[in-house]
């Protein structure tokens, strides 16, 4: 269902996405990375 808003990521943002993911990539399993991507996809 769309709400009609639109998501505005700023270069911070998506900077500590990228460092969060980082992280994870090294502590976390590839199916744990790939439900955290699908969760965080939904959500948007």
């Amino acid at each position: 269902m769309k709400s009609g808003y639109k998501i505005l990521w700023t270069d911070h943002a998506l900077d500590e996405l990228a460092k969060t993911f980082e992280y994870l990539e090294e502590n976390f399993s590839e199916k744990e990375l790939q439900r955290l991507s699908n969760s965080i996809e939904f959500t948007l």
